[in-house]
């Protein structure tokens, strides 16, 4: 549940770990991997550039034109969503997208308009309610063995906001997930986030833009893990406007969901 206080915690310090237990991951964890141990031809059938909206389909490590992530970033991501057809994407993710998926977006759904009822922003309620969807990143970060170099600031994942309303972690947080936190001096830190059964909260850059930033959009990043042959899996879900949408963005005027995303890529 999310109550006034949790409200008051997430203005005051940018993110919220949540006090309802975290989802049981077993089973989207046992597909993404599946589809991770198959050939590379074959993932790159799925490619972004075959989606064609936002950013589902597959990303990998040193691919130069991916859409959600540095060339040098030590991840490879698969992108599911509402927007297309369960049949479009691989079949090892099917099971879930048959399965937990609907489940997992339910619970989602929920915690997002509590937090939307009691943040009270004119017009956001109607506006999610309206035109928003979601979609999930399943990210694969293979041991740091393997690469002679690492992504941005001696980053395993660098630094970003994520283009969400909210980016809600439904399976528990990682150990090495950093958030860059602002004190009352204006000044920033990173700050690590302890490895939790519960879920996590924070702010994307569609919630600072409807603000006029008011509510800013939490930059984090993934350190170097400490055992350098680990593996690490994480799976964020993020809520964003569906395709071909158009609505009033205060402050802004009217804006589709094509311009709302390329004003996000347009930070990097």
């Amino acid at each position: 549940m999310i109550d006034s206080q949790s409200i008051d915690v997430l203005k005051s310090q940018g993110y919220l770990v949540m006090s309802k237990p975290a989802l049981c991951n077993e089973e989207l964890l046992d597909c993404f991997r599946a589809f991770i141990d198959t050939d590379p031809a074959y993932k790159e059938r799925y490619l972004q550039k075959r989606f064609g909206y936002a950013f589902d389909g597959y990303s990998y490590v040193g691919q130069p034109d991916s859409s959600n992530q540095a060339e040098d970033d030590l991840v490879s991501t698969f992108v599911l969503s509402e927007f297309y057809d369960v049949e479009r994407y691989p079949s090892e993710f099917h099971r879930f997208l048959h399965g937990g998926w609907r489940a997992t977006l339910q619970t989602i759904r929920a915690l997002e308009i509590e937090a939307l009822e009691l943040l009270n922003i004119p017009g956001l309620l109607d506006f999610y309610r309206q035109n928003v969807g979601h979609m999930i990143s399943n990210n694969y970060y293979p041991p740091i063995r393997n690469f002679a170099a690492t992504a941005a600031d001696n980053t395993r994942l660098s630094a970003h906001p994520d283009a969400s309303l909210f980016t809600i972690f439904p399976f528990g947080i990682d150990d090495d997930l950093e958030l860059e936190l602002i004190d009352d001096s204006g000044l920033s830190a990173w700050q690590s986030v302890q490895a939790s059964a519960s879920m996590l909260l924070y702010p994307g850059y569609l919630l600072e833009l409807w603000t006029n930033g008011d509510i800013k959009a939490l930059n984090h990043r993934v350190r170097l893990a400490h055992d350098v042959a680990a593996e690490r899996f994480s799976f964020a879900f993020f809520s964003l406007p569906f395709p071909q949408r158009e609505f009033v963005m205060p402050g802004r005027g009217t804006m589709t969901s094509e311009a709302y995303f390329e004003a996000y890529v347009g930070l990097f």
